[in-house]
């Protein structure tokens, strides 16, 4: 498979346009801000995660979070029933199909 440098450019020029550049470049572009932002997420959780009270202050909301959903959603079978009612339909909603 040799090829020659004006075999290379001659494909290059008839089949990449400037709309497949434009793409390229910015799905580029998103991947960059994708991974600069998980990195800085990452940093600002880790200093926040590293502050005792901070720590276990965010354990006990999410605790109580919880405890807080369990009680208004799945204590009662009526309230039960409407919540899987709720997930059912969003599924349905974005998939299309049922369960």
């Amino acid at each position: 498979m040799n090829f020659n440098i004006t075999e290379i450019k001659s494909f290059v020029t008839e089949n990449v346009t400037e709309d497949i550049l434009k793409k390229i470049g910015i799905t580029a572009g998103i991947f960059f801000v994708v991974i600069v932002s998980q990195l800085l997420i990452g940093a600002i959780v880790n200093v926040i995660d590293s502050i005792p009270v901070v720590n276990q202050l965010l354990m006990l909301i999410g605790l109580v979070s919880f405890i807080d959903f369990v009680r208004n959603n799945l204590v009662s079978d009526e309230k039960r029933q409407e919540f899987v009612t709720k997930v059912k339909n969003i599924y349905i909603e974005f998939v299309g199909e049922e369960v």
